[in-house]
């Protein structure tokens, strides 16, 4: 186990019981701080969503409907893909719309010849 040091004064810490909720509880011995560690699970979050995004399943067949699996990756919902540009000038774009769902829409932008980005 890692040592867990104060975010405080960045002395070394003591184990000093646990919170209402379960967690460790640490204690700074210079200057008395208390805080607890947390974990950093994001990547793991993040690798949830996409492999669910990335499958056919869908939310109302995971336990709970899929309750928690919104709530855990709410975040990602938020993150927005960005075009990669490919460096052709196009004298004409066209751009479009597509109601996939009541707050989901689908943008498309194609030149003459092929579609250039789907947002």
């Amino acid at each position: 186990m890692k040592a867990v040091y104060c975010p405080y004064c960045g002395g070394r810490t003591k184990r000093n019981g646990r919170t209402s909720s379960g967690s460790q509880r640490w204690r700074c011995t210079a200057c008395g701080a208390s805080t607890t560690v947390r974990y950093d699970d994001t990547a793991a979050r993040l690798d949830e969503f996409l492999g669910w995004l990335l499958s056919k399943d869908s939310q109302a067949t995971m336990p709970g409907g899929g309750r928690s699996f919104r709530r855990r990756t709410a975040e990602f919902w938020e993150v927005w893909p960005m075009p990669v540009p490919d460096g052709e000038l196009h004298r004409v774009l066209y751009v479009d719309g597509i109601w996939v769902a009541r707050d989901l829409v689908v943008l498309i932008c194609c030149s003459g010849e092929r579609v250039d980005w789907l947002h």
